[in-house]
Protein backbone atom coordinates (compact mmCIF):
# COMPACT_ATOMS: atom_id res chain seq x y z
CA UNK A 1 0.00 0.00 0.00
CA UNK A 2 2.90 2.46 1.04
CA UNK A 3 4.49 1.72 -2.43
CA UNK A 4 1.67 2.46 -3.95
CA UNK A 5 0.96 6.37 -1.94
CA UNK A 6 -1.60 4.80 0.14
CA UNK A 7 -1.09 4.90 4.13
CA UNK A 8 -2.70 1.71 5.82
CA UNK A 9 -5.30 2.78 8.91
CA UNK A 10 -5.28 0.73 11.56
CA UNK A 11 -8.95 0.69 14.03
CA UNK A 12 -9.58 -1.15 17.63
CA UNK A 13 -12.62 -2.20 18.82
CA UNK A 14 -14.20 -2.06 22.14
CA UNK A 15 -12.83 -5.42 22.87
CA UNK A 16 -9.46 -4.54 21.84
CA UNK A 17 -9.19 -6.33 18.76
CA UNK A 18 -6.85 -4.51 16.04
CA UNK A 19 -7.70 -4.65 12.53
CA UNK A 20 -7.31 -2.87 8.88
CA UNK A 21 -10.03 0.15 7.80
CA UNK A 22 -10.96 -0.92 4.46
CA UNK A 23 -11.69 2.53 2.19
CA UNK A 24 -11.90 2.14 -1.26
CA UNK A 25 -8.06 2.51 -2.12
CA UNK A 26 -7.74 0.14 0.45
CA UNK A 27 -10.10 -2.39 -1.22
CA UNK A 28 -8.15 -2.35 -4.24
CA UNK A 29 -4.99 -2.89 -2.53
CA UNK A 30 -6.19 -5.89 -0.36
CA UNK A 31 -8.02 -7.96 -3.14
CA UNK A 32 -4.48 -7.44 -5.22
CA UNK A 33 -2.43 -8.83 -2.80
CA UNK A 34 -4.69 -11.56 -1.92
CA UNK A 35 -5.01 -12.81 -4.88
CA UNK A 36 -1.65 -12.71 -5.66
CA UNK A 37 -0.91 -14.63 -2.33
CA UNK A 38 -3.56 -16.92 -3.24
CA UNK A 39 -2.02 -17.61 -6.96
CA UNK A 40 1.21 -17.95 -5.71
CA UNK A 41 0.19 -20.60 -3.01
CA UNK A 42 -1.81 -22.57 -5.48
CA UNK A 43 1.37 -22.82 -7.84
CA UNK A 44 3.58 -23.97 -5.40
CA UNK A 45 0.72 -26.77 -4.52
CA UNK A 46 0.60 -27.53 -8.28
CA UNK A 47 4.17 -27.81 -8.71
CA UNK A 48 3.89 -31.00 -5.36
CA UNK A 49 1.17 -32.68 -7.27
CA UNK A 50 -1.35 -31.37 -5.07
CA UNK A 51 -4.58 -30.75 -7.21
CA UNK A 52 -5.19 -26.76 -5.76
CA UNK A 53 -7.68 -24.61 -7.03
CA UNK A 54 -7.53 -20.81 -5.97
CA UNK A 55 -10.57 -18.69 -5.31
CA UNK A 56 -12.03 -15.95 -3.72
CA UNK A 57 -15.43 -16.14 -1.77
CA UNK A 58 -16.61 -13.81 -4.52
CA UNK A 59 -16.68 -16.78 -7.03
CA UNK A 60 -19.67 -18.88 -7.03
CA UNK A 61 -20.86 -16.60 -4.50
CA UNK A 62 -18.63 -18.91 -2.04
CA UNK A 63 -18.73 -16.27 0.93
CA UNK A 64 -22.02 -14.41 1.05
CA UNK A 65 -21.38 -11.27 3.44
CA UNK A 66 -23.31 -7.66 4.33
CA UNK A 67 -21.64 -4.73 4.62
CA UNK A 68 -21.08 -3.19 7.62
CA UNK A 69 -22.70 0.13 7.27
CA UNK A 70 -21.24 1.68 10.70
CA UNK A 71 -18.64 0.16 13.43
CA UNK A 72 -17.85 0.94 16.50
CA UNK A 73 -13.87 2.02 17.50
CA UNK A 74 -11.92 3.18 20.13
CA UNK A 75 -9.88 6.46 18.96
CA UNK A 76 -6.43 7.08 20.68
CA UNK A 77 -7.85 9.55 23.39
CA UNK A 78 -9.64 5.51 24.47
CA UNK A 79 -12.98 7.07 23.17
CA UNK A 80 -15.67 5.17 21.66
CA UNK A 81 -16.71 6.64 18.17
CA UNK A 82 -18.92 5.35 15.36
CA UNK A 83 -17.74 5.31 11.84
CA UNK A 84 -18.78 4.09 8.65
CA UNK A 85 -17.82 0.86 7.78
CA UNK A 86 -15.81 1.28 4.34
CA UNK A 87 -15.86 -1.87 2.52
CA UNK A 88 -15.19 -5.25 5.16
CA UNK A 89 -18.41 -7.21 5.51
CA UNK A 90 -19.84 -10.02 7.88
CA UNK A 91 -19.89 -13.66 6.25
CA UNK A 92 -23.62 -15.01 6.13
CA UNK A 93 -23.63 -17.69 4.08
CA UNK A 94 -21.26 -20.20 2.36
CA UNK A 95 -21.80 -21.95 -0.48
CA UNK A 96 -21.09 -25.31 0.59
CA UNK A 97 -22.77 -27.43 -2.45
CA UNK A 98 -19.53 -25.78 -4.20
CA UNK A 99 -16.95 -26.37 -1.59
CA UNK A 100 -18.56 -30.46 -1.50
CA UNK A 101 -18.05 -30.51 -4.86
CA UNK A 102 -14.41 -29.68 -4.84
CA UNK A 103 -13.78 -31.54 -1.98
CA UNK A 104 -15.20 -34.65 -3.45
CA UNK A 105 -13.85 -34.56 -7.11
CA UNK A 106 -10.20 -34.32 -4.57
CA UNK A 107 -9.23 -31.13 -5.31
CA UNK A 108 -8.01 -28.94 -2.76
CA UNK A 109 -9.71 -25.11 -2.96
CA UNK A 110 -7.42 -22.14 -1.76
CA UNK A 111 -9.82 -19.82 -0.36
CA UNK A 112 -8.57 -16.17 -0.47
CA UNK A 113 -10.81 -13.76 2.56
CA UNK A 114 -12.64 -11.59 -0.01
CA UNK A 115 -16.39 -11.45 0.13
CA UNK A 116 -19.37 -10.41 -1.98
CA UNK A 117 -22.69 -9.04 -0.88
CA UNK A 118 -25.88 -8.92 -2.93
CA UNK A 119 -25.37 -5.98 -5.11
CA UNK A 120 -21.77 -7.62 -6.38
CA UNK A 121 -19.33 -5.38 -3.99
CA UNK A 122 -16.19 -7.04 -2.63
CA UNK A 123 -15.43 -6.94 0.87
CA UNK A 124 -12.57 -7.36 3.00
CA UNK A 125 -13.39 -9.92 5.07
CA UNK A 126 -11.55 -11.73 8.42
CA UNK A 127 -9.53 -14.30 7.62
CA UNK A 128 -10.45 -15.83 10.92
CA UNK A 129 -14.05 -15.51 10.16
CA UNK A 130 -13.71 -17.56 7.03
CA UNK A 131 -12.10 -19.75 9.03
CA UNK A 132 -15.13 -20.07 11.14
CA UNK A 133 -17.77 -19.89 8.80
CA UNK A 134 -16.29 -22.92 6.89
CA UNK A 135 -15.67 -24.80 9.88
CA UNK A 136 -19.29 -24.58 11.69
CA UNK A 137 -21.07 -25.47 8.02
CA UNK A 138 -18.52 -27.76 6.51
CA UNK A 139 -18.15 -29.93 10.31
CA UNK A 140 -14.07 -30.96 9.43
CA UNK A 141 -12.61 -32.87 12.16
CA UNK A 142 -9.57 -30.41 12.82
CA UNK A 143 -9.37 -26.74 11.96
CA UNK A 144 -5.76 -25.66 11.85
CA UNK A 145 -4.62 -22.07 12.35
CA UNK A 146 -1.28 -21.31 10.95
CA UNK A 147 0.59 -18.16 12.27
CA UNK A 148 4.51 -17.22 12.71
CA UNK A 149 4.56 -18.34 16.26
CA UNK A 150 4.04 -21.43 18.11
CA UNK A 151 0.79 -20.97 19.49
CA UNK A 152 -0.49 -18.72 22.56
CA UNK A 153 2.24 -17.67 24.63
CA UNK A 154 1.44 -16.87 28.35
CA UNK A 155 4.72 -15.96 30.39
CA UNK A 156 6.81 -17.07 27.41
CA UNK A 157 5.58 -20.62 27.28
CA UNK A 158 3.05 -22.41 25.20
CA UNK A 159 -0.20 -23.12 26.10
CA UNK A 160 -0.49 -26.38 25.15
CA UNK A 161 -4.09 -27.20 25.61
CA UNK A 162 -7.50 -25.06 26.59
CA UNK A 163 -10.92 -25.64 26.88
CA UNK A 164 -13.23 -23.09 24.84
CA UNK A 165 -14.48 -21.35 28.08
CA UNK A 166 -10.57 -21.22 29.12
CA UNK A 167 -9.79 -19.78 25.97
CA UNK A 168 -12.67 -16.85 26.24
CA UNK A 169 -11.46 -16.41 29.50
CA UNK A 170 -7.87 -15.52 28.09
CA UNK A 171 -9.25 -13.16 25.44
CA UNK A 172 -11.32 -10.87 27.77
CA UNK A 173 -8.98 -10.82 30.74
CA UNK A 174 -5.13 -11.54 29.54
CA UNK A 175 -2.84 -8.89 28.81
CA UNK A 176 -0.77 -10.74 27.10
CA UNK A 177 -3.22 -11.75 24.56
CA UNK A 178 -3.36 -9.19 21.92
CA UNK A 179 -3.25 -7.91 18.44
CA UNK A 180 -3.70 -10.39 15.80
CA UNK A 181 -3.69 -13.62 18.42
CA UNK A 182 -6.56 -12.08 20.25
CA UNK A 183 -9.00 -12.10 17.13
CA UNK A 184 -7.39 -15.79 16.64
CA UNK A 185 -8.30 -17.15 19.76
CA UNK A 186 -11.73 -15.79 20.32
CA UNK A 187 -12.47 -17.47 16.84
CA UNK A 188 -10.48 -20.84 17.80
CA UNK A 189 -12.78 -20.83 21.09
CA UNK A 190 -15.72 -20.93 19.27
CA UNK A 191 -15.17 -22.86 15.97
CA UNK A 192 -14.08 -25.50 19.05
CA UNK A 193 -17.53 -24.99 20.88
CA UNK A 194 -18.76 -26.59 17.72
CA UNK A 195 -17.10 -29.98 18.67
CA UNK A 196 -14.32 -29.44 15.89
CA UNK A 197 -10.46 -29.49 17.27
CA UNK A 198 -8.64 -26.26 16.95
CA UNK A 199 -5.19 -25.48 16.95
CA UNK A 200 -2.68 -22.61 16.78
CA UNK A 201 0.31 -23.97 15.67
CA UNK A 202 3.40 -22.40 13.59
CA UNK A 203 3.32 -22.17 9.80
CA UNK A 204 7.29 -21.64 9.98
CA UNK A 205 7.90 -25.67 10.91
CA UNK A 206 9.39 -28.27 8.67
CA UNK A 207 6.04 -29.98 8.56
CA UNK A 208 3.38 -27.24 10.35
CA UNK A 209 -0.03 -29.48 9.54
CA UNK A 210 1.68 -33.00 10.51
CA UNK A 211 3.20 -31.64 13.38
CA UNK A 212 0.17 -29.60 14.74
CA UNK A 213 -1.69 -32.48 14.26
CA UNK A 214 0.74 -34.49 16.25
CA UNK A 215 0.78 -32.15 19.12
CA UNK A 216 2.77 -29.11 18.50
CA UNK A 217 0.98 -25.50 19.33
CA UNK A 218 -2.05 -24.66 21.51
CA UNK A 219 -4.92 -27.29 20.90
CA UNK A 220 -8.51 -25.99 21.80
CA UNK A 221 -11.50 -28.64 22.45
CA UNK A 222 -14.11 -29.69 24.25
CA UNK A 223 -11.73 -32.42 25.64
CA UNK A 224 -8.90 -30.51 26.48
Amino acid sequence: MEKLGIKPVFVKSPSGVVSRYTDENTLWCYVMGMMWLNKSLVSKLIQLGVPAVGLSGADGKLLLAKRKEKIIIVDERGRQRVIDGGYTGKIINVNTDLMKTLLESSYVPVIAPIAVDENGTLLNVDSDQVAYMLSITLKPDYCIILLDVDGLLIGGKTVSKLKPEEAERLFKESEEVKGGMKRKLYMASQIAREGIRTIISSGLRERPIREALGGAGTHISLES
